[in-house]
């Protein structure tokens, strides 16, 4: 809230130094205050860096407008506005156009002929200009080492669930995305219905020739056309359409796809011209000193009133992401993600029913949303329905053949209908085109040894490295060595285990259990000492005990400790997790399937940013 303070206030300077009348430059603050399509990007977190971005952009925009009036402070002025851009292209793409609009505010301020403006406007600028794309440039650059390319990375593609403008022609996408930037004109003006998200199908996207998008492109030329022709009048409401569709350039769909289709966020900066456009209507448009009359001010209050109003209702939607969620589906019931996120939220709160039907609606809607077909196999496989389950994650596979949820979740899933050799079938064919899963790798590894596969130890050898040598998976090979009578490997590994995990029982169980099949009951007592310590179970005290009985070694030992270690044993209960009897390792944390998008087919522990 503070930020968006700072950002309101920064704003109503600019228009102060742009000699914007007062009640229209207060006015247009205001109505950029109290917006409420600013909720989603002031309340919720992912959409702080609108705000802070915009902060960086009207920081930038000052300290051009004080370098008009002050060329005594040019070098130092030039320097901070070039520091703010820098923090702003960082901060978010969309202040890349800060440049712009500050062309834009030069050429309102200057006297003549629009030719004239804009020479002066250019010349004035150009330090800036310069200075703006070199570190534009850089920031590409940046951009490539980092990402492996200028804009994004080479492999990474923008997910038609959530841009489904994406994979259109050039020419059918501009048409969409025109039509889809009236829809926030509207907005805008009324903005009675709110949404957190109107991604693949809520807002409808029309092929081939568009009438609808092409009279919407239409428009939007001429209002600019006329926009700039009327710049020389000094005309707020010109002054603000074009501010509005240069801070839109960028996030609009015009020029090149972006990561979504629509977003409230994405209007906090346009926002500002349409609130200058707006009080210019309504309080009065110009440079006349006269102040507005009485209806003026009355129809202004009442509208400044209503967005107050409904910000402060649309505020609570963002409390947690289960009212979030279920006010989504709500207002965007055609949105599969939007029925897919109140699918992860139910299924995260044990409502497994909910969630499988929310699931099945996200796959409806969208039937190549592979995350949504492996939720729903997750859900059957929660109600016992393993059929149901096995056959939804060869759907996920079906849309997304290199799916790696789906691999894992299909082999698991024939795991618990003994389906063995198709489990292993299915994590070889997942590594094979996931080679560096170490889920898939180590799930492998589980089921040819169950299978006594020759390639078995091969495989814990793989999947110890995918790992990097993880303790959890080296506990799988330990145990598998114990197995198999292969004891001093076992200890080695599980000694590697307790070097990283120095608490894991399972790595002392494997300790203690060796040391006794070799007739080490001194050694066995002592590994199950501190087994005890972790687990505090009473068969665990019990085996103390007995060996304290068999040993004679131990007897003394056990003399001394068994006073603390009754008092754990009628204390506390053992850490979570901690108890693991039966000795065998815990699956390493893995995607279930049950909350997971994405553009790439990896998995995700939360849903996309709303």
């Amino acid at each position: 809230m503070a930020l968006h303070a700072l950002v309101t206030i920064l704003f109503a300077r600019f228009l102060a130094k742009l000699d914007v009348p007062p009640p229209t430059a207060w006015g247009a603050a205001l109505l950029f205050a109290v917006h409420p399509i600013h909720v989603e990007a002031v309340t919720s977190l992912v959409g702080r860096g609108e705000a802070l971005a915009a902060v960086f952009l009207f920081g930038f925009l000052l300290a051009a407008l004080e370098l008009r009036g002050n060329p005594r402070r040019r070098v130092r002025l030039i320097a901070i506005a070039l520091f703010c851009y820098a923090l702003g292209i960082l901060t978010k793409e969309s202040a890349a156009v800060a440049p712009a609009l500050a062309f834009l505010a030069f050429c309102r301020l200057e006297e003549g002929g629009l030719a004239r403006r804009f020479g002066k406007a250019l010349r004035l600028g150009l330090p800036l200009y310069a200075g703006s794309s070199l570190l534009l440039a850089g920031n590409f650059l940046l951009r490539r080492w980092v990402l492996g390319g200028y804009l994004k990375s080479r492999t990474f593609r923008i997910f038609e669930l959530e841009n489904p403008l994406a994979v259109l022609s050039a020419g059918e996408r501009v048409t969409n995305a025109a039509a889809i930037l009236l829809r926030y004109v509207g907005r805008l003006l009324a903005p009675l219905r709110l949404s957190a998200d109107e991604s693949a199908w809520s807002i409808p996207v029309r092929h081939g020739f568009d009438a609808v998008g092409l009279a919407a492109l239409l428009l939007l030329a001429a209002v600019t056309v006329a926009s700039i022709l009327r710049l020389r009048e000094d005309s707020g409401t010109a002054f603000g359409f074009l501010f509005f569709a240069i801070a839109f350039a960028p996030t609009a769909n015009l020029f090149f796809p972006i990561g979504t289709i629509y977003g409230d966020r994405l209007a906090y900066l346009p926002c500002a011209g349409f609130g200058l456009v707006l009080a210019a209507a309504i309080l009065g448009n110009g440079r006349a000193p006269a102040l507005p009359s009485r209806t003026r001010v009355a129809l202004f209050f009442a509208v400044a009133l209503f967005f107050a109003v409904r910000s402060v209702v649309r505020n609570p939607v963002w409390k947690d992401d289960e009212t979030l969620f279920t006010e989504t589906v709500r207002t965007s019931p055609e949105s599969a993600k939007a029925h897919y996120n109140l699918a992860w939220v139910s299924a995260e709160k044990g409502r497994v029913s909910v969630a499988l039907e929310q699931y099945t609606l996200a796959a409806v809607i969208y039937p190549d949303y592979f995350d949504a077909w492996a939720g729903k196999g997750l859900m059957e496989q929660r109600l016992g329905n393993l059929a149901k389950a096995e056959k939804a994650f060869r759907q996920s596979l079906a849309v997304a053949p290199t799916y790696e949820n789906g691999f894992f979740r299909l082999g698991y899933v024939r795991e618990l209908r003994n389906d063995f050799a198709g489990a292993e079938r299915a994590y070889a064919d997942g590594l094979s085109k996931n080679p560096n899963s170490t889920p898939l790798a180590y799930r492998l590894a589980i089921v040819r040894s169950r299978l006594s596969r020759p390639t078995a130890e091969a495989d814990w050898h793989r999947a110890i490295e995918l790992a990097k040598g993880g303790a959890t998976f080296r506990l799988g090979y330990a145990q598998w060595l114990f197995d198999r009578g292969k004891i001093a490997n076992a200890r080695r590994e599980a000694r590697e285990v307790l070097r990283r995990r120095p608490r894991d029982a399972s790595a002392l169980r494997i300790l203690a259990d060796s040391s006794r099949g070799r007739g080490e009951r001194f050694a066995e007592g002592l590994a199950a000492e501190k087994l005890f310590r972790v687990t505090r179970l009473a068969t665990d005290f019990d085996r103390l005990v007995s060996i304290s009985r068999e040993s004679p070694a131990y007897r003394s030992r056990f003399a001394t400790v068994e006073k603390s270690l009754r008092v754990l044993r009628s204390g506390a209960p053992a850490l979570p997790g901690a108890a693991a009897s039966s000795g065998r390792p815990a699956p390493p944390p893995v995607d279930g399937g049950d909350g997971r998008s994405g553009a790439r087919h990896q998995p995700r522990r939360r849903p996309p940013n709303r």
